[in-house]
This record gives C-alpha cells, structure tokens and sequence, in this order.
C-alpha cells in the first residue's frame, strides 16, 4: 500500500520479509498468510459509528488531521488483513509458543477514532476474538514502543483481564497518555542499559503476578538512537538485546507470546528494517 511521501515507511514490511527470506532466517513453508478480520471481529472493539464513516470514507477534517494518513479503501483493506494477521499470530503463538507477525501493532486507534497512522487497534481486537472464543481468558500487553499505548490503555482501561504496560519516551507523542495498568516513563535520551535493566525488572513480575495465558508484545523499533519520531538512546544491538530478555521472560514463565513489529521511523529506512528483522531472528533463536 503507497501512502505516498510520509515519514511511515509502508515499503518496511515487504523489505524484512525479503531480507529475512534472503538470508534464510524464514522460509516459505513458515510464512502464513492471513484472513482478513471481519466486520464482527472489528466491531468487537471499534464502535458501528466509526466503522461506517471509515467504510464511507467519511471522516471529518479533524478525524483525518488525528489519523495522520490518508484514509482510502487501501488502507482500509490493509489495516483489516494487517488485524487478520495479529488474529493469526494470536493462535499460532498458543500452538507453538511464539509467532511473529511481520507488520501489526497499531496501538494509538481508540474504539471511536483512530489517530497516529493507527485506523484500528489490531492487537486489541485480537484479544477480543481470542477471548470471545474462549481460547483465552487472560491476556497482556507488553508494548515497547518509544510511544505511549494510549489505544490499548483506554480499550482495556475497565477489564482486569487483560493487563496493559506500555514502557515509552514521556517526553513524546501523544499528548494525553490514558493510564495503563502499568507506566513507564522514560527520560530523553535513555540508553541500553538503564533500558534493559527496566525491561529485565518489569517484564518478569508482570508475568508472575497476571499469569496471562496469552502476551502480545509490541517490538517497536522507534526506541532506536536515530529514529526520527523517537528520542531514546537504544543502539541496534541494545534493541536485540530487549527481544531476548522479552523472550526470554515468556520462555521462562511458560507464557506463549505473539509479536507485532509497531513503529519504527529511522532517518535511513534501512535500520528500521534491521531492527526489526533482528527481532524475528531472536524469536528464531527461541523458537529453536
């Protein structure tokens, strides 16, 4: 999908699936290709409203500034296959321990908007069509965007079932941050290792006490040190070190964990795709 000049590099997907295929990280007998979600499994989080104006690509002057990317019925088609996928990976996680999906993560959608290039909360509405289903009961979120998981927080703000942590820049979009259950707000400028030692403190004891059945986790790579919308110190290597430590915890607490790739703006496209090629390649090494 072109969204035309924009500082969202759409193009990143299609590169990390090239290069991981490339090097033979993955192969195409482990590439799964989603449905699409339907309209019920969308609306279980987004209201009927909303969902028509973006069908009619009706939203308001305001709504589209908020959205930040040109609403067409590309981006509609997308962002419902891209929710597919988080669905998907939902379930393979729960048959294999861990997934990646290559795209998802678009955890600024609220149930009546969406704003910051996120038209629907897909991580969101796949906790929902896990839980409707009854495959799970408990869920969490381990977002570790640079951004704060201001969607998520307000869709799960009143459901003790699913826990919410977003560890995030402070100092950064969005404005107005919802609480999670859990909040980290970092200072500009935070290297690896105060990072990593946040990382290695949090992730385990959210484990242990929520004792989710499923962990969606949020493999932003815009904590990066030259990433354009983020203003953290994480090198490339400080953030392959974060997948491990997130992996690890699952690995240890026994908990199945399905990922999303989230943001990631660096000022040369090429990191961004690394970074997160070097987060499939962790979940390689995992996955054994």
């Amino acid at each position: 999908m072109d969204i035309g000049p924009h500082v969202f590099p759409t193009q990143k997907y299609r590169l990390v699936r090239d290069r991981l295929l490339h090097e033979g990280t993955i192969g195409h007998e482990t590439i799964r290709r989603p449905d699409p979600a339907t309209e019920h499994e969308i609306g279980l989080v987004h209201s009927a409203g909303y969902l028509r104006k973006v069908t009619a690509n009706d939203l308001s002057a305001q709504e589209r500034m908020t959205l930040e990317v040109p609403l067409s019925a590309a981006l509609r088609e997308a962002m419902w296959l891209c929710t597919g996928g988080s669905i998907l990976t939902g379930e393979l996680a729960l048959d294999g321990g861990l997934a990646v999906h290559l795209g998802g993560g678009f955890h600024h959608a609220f149930s009546e908007h969406g704003e910051g290039f996120c038209l629907v909360n897909d991580v969101a509405i796949a906790i929902r069509v896990l839980t409707d289903r009854q495959v799970i009961r408990r869920a969490a979120v381990i977002d570790l965007d640079v951004h704060h998981g201001n969607g998520t927080a307000a869709i799960f703000a009143n459901e003790p079932d699913v826990f919410t942590f977003s560890m995030h820049q402070e100092n950064n979009y969005p404005a107005q941050k919802p609480p999670s259950d859990l909040d980290i707000g970092l200072a500009d400028g935070i290297g690896d290792d105060e990072y990593l030692s946040a990382v290695e403190h949090h992730v385990p004891k959210i484990l242990e006490n929520h004792r989710p059945d499923l962990v969606f986790y949020l493999a932003g790579a815009d904590p990066y040190e030259h990433d354009q919308l983020g203003g953290l110190g994480l090198t490339l290597s400080g953030l392959r070190r974060r997948d491990r430590l997130v992996f690890d915890a699952l690995a240890n607490a026994g908990v199945p964990g399905a990922v999303s790739l989230a943001g990631g703006y660096a000022l040369h496209p090429d990191d961004t795709v690394e970074i997160h090629c070097g987060t499939v390649r962790e979940a390689a090494k995992q996955a054994g």
